[in-house]
This record gives C-alpha cells, sequence and structure tokens, in this order.
C-alpha cells in the first residue's frame, strides 16, 4: 500500500497463468508453516513450494509426518513454545521437530540441529523479502519509506527477520493478526469494476469518446449500484484511464477527472501522472511522446456501514510470564516471554522477546524493540547500531 491505496494491476497470474483482468497486487510464494525443508542433490537447503499440510503436518504436529518443515525449526529454535501452541489446545512434539531437523538437515550439512534450524528459516524469509523486494524494486521505491504489517497466525515469527533482509525498520503487529483478514472484508465496500476497450490517442481528439464513454460507465455503474440497494449519496463513480506509449505491450492506470469543467485540463493531468508514475516505475519517462489510451475503467462504488469501533484496553502487566532459551544470530539467548494481552501500553520491550497470543507467536530479534500502543498493535523498529 503507497499513499493510503492498494495498488492495482491489470494484468496478473493465477497458478502462473496471466489473467487481464484488474486486481489487487499480490504475489504469494511457497513459504508457510508447513513448508516443507529438503536437501537437493547439489547439497542446496531448499524450502517449499512442497507443504506438509495439516495431516499429517509437521513432525512436531505427532501425526506421522517426518519431513522437516518451517514451523519444526521455529519450534527447535525455541521461538514457539510446545505447550502453548494455539493457546495450548495442541501440545507440539518437540522431540519430533528436532529429529525431523537433525535427520534430514544437520546431518547432511554437518550442522548442530539448531543451525540447520536457523537456516531453514533464513530460506524462508529470504523467498518472503524477495518478492517484496521485487514489487517495490520494481516500481522505484525506497523500502525505508514502508512499514510492514505482519498479519496471520505465524507471521510474526519472521516478520522482523523479513523486514531486516529487506531494509524496513518498522513493523506493526495488529490487534487479532489470525482474523485480519475477515477484519477487512467487514470495511470493504460494493465495487463493480467495468471497462470499455478503445485504443485511441491521447489529445484532444479523444475528449469526444471518452466523454461518451465515461457516461455510459457512469451511468451503468449507477445502475448497478441502484440495484444493490446503495443510495445515490452513498455512491462513488471514479474513472480510470489505462495508458500506454505506443508499441507497448503493458499499459498503467491513472486517474481521469470526468466530471472537470475543463476536459482537456483533466485529460493533461491524467497524461501528466502517467509520465510520473512510468518514470518511478521503469525509470524512464517519454516526455515528449503523445501516450495511448486503451480502455477506460470505473470502479463503481457504494459505501457500507462499517463495525463500530471497539476501544482496547491491555490488562497491565509489565513482567514476563516466563523466560526461556531462543536460538537467533548463530547463538543461543535468554528471551522474555510475555502474554500479549496482559502488556501495558506504553511497554517498550528489547529484543530477544516473545510475544504469545492464543492463534499467533511474535518473534522480536536481539536488534529490534517493540512498543505498546494504546490501541492494541504493537510496533517494532530496528534499534540502530545494535546487531545480534
Amino acid at each position: 500500500m503507497s499513499e493510503g491505496r492498494t495498488r492495482l494491476v491489470t494484468e496478473g497470474t493465477v497458478d502462473g497463468l496471466p489473467v487481464r483482468l484488474p486486481m489487487i497486487e499480490i504475489r504469494t510464494i511457497g513459504s508457510g508453516g508447513g513448508s516443507i525443508a529438503r536437501m537437493e542433490e547439489s547439497g542446496r537447503l531448499r524450502v517449499g513450494p512442497e507443504s506438509a499440510g495439516a495431516k499429517p503436518g509437521p513432525a512436531c504436529y505427532g501425526r506421522g509426518g517426518t519431513e522437516p518443515t518451517v514451523t519444526d525449526a521455529n519450534v527447535v529454535l525455541g521461538r514457539i513454545d510446545p505447550q502453548f501452541f494455539l493457546g495450548g489446545a495442541m501440545r507440539l512434539d518437540a522431540a519430533a521437530a528436532r529429529a525431523a531437523v537433525a535427520e534430514r538437515v544437520a546431518k547432511p550439512l554437518a550442522l548442530a540441529p539448531e543451525e540447520a534450524a536457523e537456516g531453514i528459516l533464513r530460506v524462508a524469509v529470504s523467498h518472503m523479502a524477495g518478492a517484496i523486494r521485487l514489487s517495490l524494486f520494481e516500481k522505484g521505491l525506497d523500502p525505508e519509506d514502508f512499514t510492514l504489517l505482519s498479519f496471520g497466525g505465524a507471521s510474526g515469527l519472521h516478520a522482523c527477520d523479513t523486514a531486516d533482509e529487506i531494509g524496513i525498520g518498522r513493523v506493526v503487529f495488529p490487534r487479532d493478526p489470525g482474523t485480519l483478514s475477515a477484519w477487512g472484508m467487514l470495511y470493504s465496500d460494493v465495487v463493480h469494476a467495468l471497462a470499455r476497450a478503445r485504443l485511441m490517442k491521447a489529445d484532444v481528439s479523444a475528449l469526444p469518446a471518452l466523454a461518451e464513454l465515461c457516461t455510459e460507465l457512469r451511468r451503468t455503474g449507477a445502475e448497478r449500484l441502484s440495484a444493490d440497494g446503495i443510495a445515490p449519496a452513498e455512491q462513488l463513480l471514479p474513472i480510470a484511464l489505462d495508458m500506454r506509449y505506443p508499441g507497448q505491450a503493458y499499459e498503467i492506470q491513472v486517474p481521469f477527472d470526468a466530471a472537470a469543467d475543463n476536459p482537456e485540463a483533466a485529460l493533461k493531468a491524467s497524461i501528466a501522472r502517467f509520465h510520473d508514475v512510468h518514470q518511478a516505475q521503469y525509470a524512464h519517462a517519454e516526455m515528449h511522446v503523445v501516450p495511448e489510451i486503451v480502455a477506460v475503467r470505473i470502479a463503481a462504488t457504494g459505501k457500507l456501514k462499517k463495525p463500530a469501533e471497539h476501544a482496547f484496553a491491555f490488562e497491565g502487566s509489565a513482567e514476563p510470564k516466563a523466560r526461556r532459551s531462543v536460538y537467533a544470530g548463530g547463538r543461543s539467548h535468554e528471551a522474555a516471554v510475555y502474554e500479549r494481552a496482559k502488556l501495558v501500553a506504553g511497554l517498550k520491550i528489547a529484543g530477544p522477546a516473545i510475544i504469545e497470543e492464543a492463534h499467533a507467536t511474535h518473534f522480536i530479534p536481539p536488534a529490534w524493540e517493540l512498543a505498546a500502543a494504546p490501541t492494541g498493535d504493537l510496533i517494532a523498529t530496528k534499534r540502530a547500531g545494535v546487531t545480534t
């Protein structure tokens, strides 16, 4: 997300196949908790995309799995408490995790199980960081300008290490990370994405056709939203243009003010925006070239009532509930273990530390510091001049 907006692309991939439909830019990689670590014949350690799934699952599940996974590595390193997995609802077999890592990875590499487990996580983190880095660098964006958002049950175990790998110095762990996607759905609006393909030169000669297409799209969008029971006052009808330089095989989507009093000025503003985005994404812009309009789009949006905000209050304890040994940066550390709900607002915790909750675990490496915000969110920042 940049400037408060998620980025849309006009062409994505699903299962390796190209799909020419507007969609939120998402990159997926096979490095989940069940991703299997194995040695290739070349002696290279590979993690994923093969997964142990839920049954039999990682070796530590005790369901017959024998392949070492990312979850097993976290257990070996002390980052997951076998007695508090899923808030204690499921007990893990730490001995089975250690045996799987030792036999399948540590032994072939002549390493200690902890060293092998950390290697597994480094490979997994490299996969995650690589996908994020590619997404940023291809747009000309600097990782230092961004904050990494960690959500899901296992993300918190790797978020700070991933941010470190990319060069991001701030990580946010939101409240209820395991259900963040569900909350996103509750806060979503009704959207009808409509488009009309029309190839034309982006100059004054295109204005009559643009006016016609925008009128049609806005009318159709409003009709569909009205059919959904959305009152006119709650309807948003923004127009966008897919533009490219002549001869290109890809487009960039830019906003167009279809309701402007001066359509020519509105088109010039869209063209200027196209040049700017092209410069940022591809490191060059042909300012002297008149771009082409490939398609006109509308995201007819119906604003829905949002759930009421619920105040959050920590239970208020600055003391860790336990301490245990964790392995990080090639050596063992004593890490304080905290229960998330029992923290104190404003409390700062220096890593290494572990924050546990029923459906997630967050690992704060030695070179990081965590602060508990009054909202219930946790914010980790890289400590200047501190190394592991």
